[in-house]
């Protein structure tokens, strides 16, 4: 690169900045659902016991345990 040439400033805003940009302006964007919300529930119990090292056996016994404590149907 010469060196009278300067490199042309880098934009404001990264293409991943801009998308979740735009995502936030989208007018689908809201509140979860209760479906959308226990989905994400269960992914994070799952995510979380997998993170501290359970194995997936271990992990869907425990998020079982989990639901059935939360549904009420065993009592806490």
């Amino acid at each position: 690169m010469p060196a009278d040439s300067t490199p042309a400033a880098p934009s404001s805003q990264s293409n991943g900045e801009r998308s979740a940009a735009q995502h936030r302006r989208s007018p689908t964007c809201g509140p979860l659902t209760a479906a959308e919300l226990y989905q994400l529930t269960l992914y994070k119990w799952r995510y979380s016991l997998e993170a501290l090292g359970f194995g997936a056996d271990q992990v869907q016994r425990l998020v079982f345990l989990k639901w059935l404590r939360m549904s009420q149907r065993i009592p806490s």
